[in-house]
């Protein structure tokens, strides 16, 4: 990754209300400028000792650190200025964040920050800069998941890219391993969950079939159910509901996805009870399966089972299980999704 001398114009500013901060800055970009990191250091800290809070002090500070290859404290320094709330009036920490992230290997970090720095400065001094860096980090990515030993790791790699909804990489990486292991089902529907979710559920749905005409898989049954239910086609996800209806799978796993899709498509009696076997086989140790266990005591009329488990929740901190006590406190209907996060 570059170094960020190219960048220091952005904050070599002057500051003539704050002359004592002011005069040991200048000499701090001075020398800067001259390479001296360990006197640039120096002085800025000096700055900051008289002027604690000038975060434009803070950031150049951030940036001589970078440039030493301390991109910890560097981070620490920009880190403090965005939780300042000064990312509005400092869009840069944002920027140097990402360019720190991308050195210490944290790709998703960097993205995230680069990300950040254009929604919040989208015509910024550094926009071309933040927009190479993005393009750095796309071939990072690719080669590493070119670079993977094994196929399950690289099988990993794509499905995290789906789970950050980077859809178009998704597809094109369960398509490549495709290439190499035609019959692993698991990435066929995954790839079908890339398409749904991107917008396309006419090539979901055309995967899904193709794999069901080649080997009878719950799981691919249970996606197909869900995305005929919400593309309308209820007749269909009815007809594959009732084939799955007396489908009890011993894989765990594969047990819990089946219970969400069955709650997905109304069918909650289903649902609970395969999320209640899972219950009490102690599967489920986290608060998503406890929130979606609710949800289907809630529909089959188990209100009191599901508001005590609501009410465990809410005593975590969890917002959608605050949210739905309250609401029913004041007497108010409620419609909870077994789509975690979303009410």
């Amino acid at each position: 990754m570059s170094k960020h001398n190219e960048n220091v114009k952005a904050m070599g500013l002057v500051f003539s209300n704050l002359q004592d901060g002011a005069y040991f800055y200048d000499k701090g970009i001075e020398a800067y400028r001259e390479k001296n990191l360990i006197k640039a250091k120096q002085y800025l800290e000096r700055a900051i000792t008289l002027d604690p809070k000038e975060q434009a002090f803070q950031c150049q500070l951030a940036i001589v650190h970078a440039d030493l290859g301390d991109f910890h404290y560097s981070n620490d320094c920009l880190i403090k200025i965005v939780a300042d709330n000064s990312g509005e009036e400092m869009p840069e920490a944002h920027f140097f964040l990402a360019n720190n992230y991308a050195n210490l290997g944290l790709f998703e970090h960097a993205r995230k920050e680069a990300l950040i720095y254009i929604d919040k400065d989208p015509d910024g001094e550094f926009l071309e800069d933040i927009e190479d860096l993005l393009e750095l980090l796309q071939e990072e990515e690719d080669d590493l998941f070119a670079e993977a030993e094994t196929f399950l790791i690289r099988y990993e790699l794509a499905s995290h890219e789906l789970k950050k909804q980077n859809y178009d990489k998704a597809i094109a990486y369960f398509i490549d391993l495709l290439k190499e292991r035609p019959e692993y089902w698991m990435a066929h529907i995954r790839l079908a969950e890339a398409y749904y979710l991107k917008g396309n559920p006419e090539k979901a749905i055309e995967i899904l079939r193709s794999v069901l005409d080649k080997e009878d898989n719950i799981l691919a049954r249970s996606h197909l159910m869900n995305y005929y239910f919400e593309t309308g086609d209820l007749e269909k996800a009815e007809t594959i509901a009732q084939a799955l209806a007396n489908v009890w799978s011993i894989d765990f796993d594969q047990s819990y996805s089946l219970a969400i899709s069955f709650g997905k498509v109304g069918e909650h009696e289903h649902a609970y009870l395969r999320l209640e076997r899972l219950h009490r086989k102690g599967y489920g140790d986290f608060p998503k399966f406890s929130y979606q266990l609710a949800v289907a005591n809630f529909y089959t009329g188990r209100v009191e089972k599901a508001v005590a488990l609501w009410e465990k929740l809410a005593t975590l901190g969890n917002d959608d299980a605050s949210i739905n006590l309250q609401l029913l406190q004041n007497g108010n209907e409620i419609e909870p999704s077994y789509s975690f996060g979303v009410n």
